[in-house]
């Protein structure tokens, strides 16, 4: 059974890959799912959120580095970043899941892939991204 939740965390472990091996992203993509086949019904969303992560990372680095007070991205654990890059291509770009979802799924991962802080930071700098995104759309 697919889930996004399900989804969340296989992207979230295909752009880890991705920054471990700095290989291009299509060939991490094509390797991970040879050995996921039994994760077919999540490729789709899974998808999305890899490429769409990857299309627009300049933007949502962007976002991440004006919303995280007194840290830049590359003093970040890798996951977390990886999940902070996934929840905030969500926040921006997809329209039908809101970003509390998107806020609360990426607490949840971190909790069970990151550090005991992380979920508290993670929070943090989702929702002050989310507060800059509600405040641009409303101008």
């Amino acid at each position: 059974m697919a889930t996004r939740r399900q989804s969340r965390i296989l992207a979230m472990q295909i752009l880890f890959n991705s920054h471990l091996i700095n290989a291009p992203i299509n060939t991490v993509i094509e390797d991970f799912w040879k050995n996921h086949d039994s994760e077919q019904a999540n490729h789709p969303f899974t998808d999305k959120l890899v490429n769409g992560s990857i299309e627009n990372i300049e933007k949502i680095d962007a976002e991440i580095d004006a919303s995280s007070k007194n840290w830049k991205k590359h003093r970040f654990p890798v996951v977390d970043l990886v999940i902070l890059r996934i929840a905030t291509y969500e926040i921006l770009y997809v329209d039908e899941i809101d970003a509390a979802t998107s806020i609360n799924e990426a607490i949840e991962i971190a909790k069970s892939f990151s550090t005991q802080d992380s979920p508290k930071f993670i929070n943090g700098v989702l929702d002050n991204i989310r507060k800059r995104h509600e405040k641009t759309l409303l101008d």
